[in-house]
């Protein structure tokens, strides 16, 4: 991914974290116990979301990622070619049967 996408990517889940916080307090005025449990979960999992972003960790593990699958797929390129193969062989076998 480049730097542009991964800003891109970045301010457009801010803005989704941004509706989801706007969509709970939208409902503070519903009542109802499974409610106000949605509405504290779905707030908790915005604040997680917010401080993840903030510190940028989700960005450090996929690059992470990323690096570990390009050095596994350097060092036996094999697999890789069983693996796209395998993708390839099950796609056709699902489009096939349609």
């Amino acid at each position: 991914m480049n730097e542009m996408t991964t800003k891109k990517l970045a301010e457009d889940f801010k803005v989704l974290i941004d509706d989801v916080e706007d969509l709970v307090g939208a409902t503070a005025s519903q009542t109802g116990e499974r409610l106000a449990d949605l509405r504290q979960r779905l707030q908790a999992k915005v604040d997680n979301a917010r401080k993840g972003l903030a510190e940028n960790t989700w960005f450090r593990k996929a690059q992470e990622s990323k690096t570990r699958t390009e050095s596994c797929l350097l060092k036996s390129s094999w697999a890789g070619w069983v693996i796209a193969a395998s993708i390839g062989a099950l796609l056709g076998l699902l489009l096939r049967r349609k």
